[in-house]
């Protein structure tokens, strides 16, 4: 009776799945920077000039979503590249 060779498809996978986990949790992590950072860089930047409208507070949070959209969407499209290979 030979040995089964079950368990090698199974760690690949696990190692895998914990692969993408990281990946997307530093991703997360990213994310929330670049939101925090460019919404608090507008809202200092507000600040400083005085200014009665948000203007900047306004223009990072449109520039960190765009940026965060664009990533996302890189990410997602590069794994379906890589799912269909």
């Amino acid at each position: 009776m030979e040995p089964s060779n079950n368990h090698k498809p199974q760690a690949n996978n696990q190692k895998q799945s914990l692969t993408n986990y990281a990946k997307y949790s530093a991703f997360a992590f990213q994310m929330i920077g670049v939101f925090v950072a460019l919404s608090l860089g507008g809202n200092w930047v507000d600040q400083q000039l005085n200014l009665k409208f948000p203007y900047f507070t306004l223009l990072g949070l449109f520039i960190a979503l765009s940026t965060i959209f664009y990533s996302l969407y890189a990410i997602t499209n590069k794994n379906s590249k890589n799912n269909q290979e």
